[in-house]
């Protein structure tokens, strides 16, 4: 067990990478990518990713280091993480980003549910097609009575997952949630970081102006060439279908840079209510009291 780890959460455009980098200049440390989308090497402007001059200076383990069409879950990205660490056992890791379930993990908080093949979920979506939640829910109560009773009928996202499991792994959530990952840290100091909505709309504003007048139009551009018929989450990252669209001369730039920040300011407010709700561990904080803690308290 490691003796401390610092996470740094928020809402996006909270400047959490530049406090990251702020801390890191000041304590023995590395900082570890917590962001779901930061981890491809695809789309890196489009997703706010460091440069590589950056992710030299600061030390910055996990960012672009998985490459398309592999995708990254929760588990994927723990499995790395316990890697950099055995790696760097003198440094204190730094974890940033805005994808909640990473950060919650590092507190033993995942299953080791094993990766679910593409074409298991293909088959498990046409079958609901035809058959709907009714039938779905009936089929869980039978092969997972207890995770039955923690869910709506109606809830699709959960009895698809449950299903999925089920036929792909032989056995069901209730089995896998019990097989959560351990404990890495004797301590943790996790702060979240908040912003003024003007100014966290004002910050989003800009950084999607900036987006769209970086290298992210010609990425898209770029990837759509090489990108294949599957279930994808760099897919569906934030302003992915919309430069798509401007590149096919569907919306105009202003149309699609204010599409952009609508889609971002939408993905912000959906943040902030899972980090107000979901960490019980979490200290919120704005940037500048978030520093003077940190520096105080390491």
């Amino acid at each position: 067990m490691y003796p401390l780890a610092i996470l740094i959460g928020g809402p996006t455009a909270t400047q959490k990478t530049r406090l990251a980098y702020e801390i890191q200049k000041k304590l023995p440390s590395i900082i570890i990518n917590s962001d779901s989308m930061q981890v491809y090497n695809d789309l890196a402007s489009l997703t706010n990713a460091p440069s590589n001059e950056e992710i030299r200076e600061y030390s910055c383990k996990l960012f672009k280091f998985i490459e398309y069409p592999e995708k990254c879950n929760v588990g994927l990205w723990f499995t790395n993480v316990l890697k950099v660490l055995s790696q760097t056992k003198e440094k204190i890791p730094i974890f940033v980003g805005g994808t909640g379930l990473y950060l919650e993990s590092l507190y033993g908080k995942i299953s080791a549910i094993p990766e679910i093949p593409a074409r298991v979920e293909t088959k498990i979506k046409k079958l609901h097609k035809k058959h709907g939640n009714s039938v779905f829910f009936r089929k869980l109560e039978q092969v997972d009575e207890v995770y039955s009773k923690k869910i709506s009928r109606n809830d699709t996202q959960r009895l698809l997952r449950a299903i999925t499991v089920k036929i792909a792994t032989g056995k069901n959530l209730t089995y896998w949630h019990g097989k959560v990952s351990k404990k890495v840290f004797k301590k943790i100091i996790y702060l979240t970081i908040s912003v003024d909505r003007g100014k966290l709309y004002k910050s989003i504003d800009d950084r999607c102006l900036k987006i769209m007048k970086s290298n992210a139009v010609n990425e898209v551009s770029s990837f759509l060439k090489k990108k294949k018929k599957i279930d994808h989450p760099l897919h569906k990252s934030i302003g992915f279908s919309i430069i798509e669209e401007y590149l096919m001369g569907i919306k105009t730039f202003k149309e699609s840079l204010d599409l952009f920040r609508q889609e971002t300011r939408r993905y912000a407010k959906r943040q902030i209510t899972w980090f107000r709700n979901r960490p019980k561990e979490a200290i919120e904080m704005n940037f500048s009291d978030a520093k003077k803690y940190l520096l105080k308290n390491i």
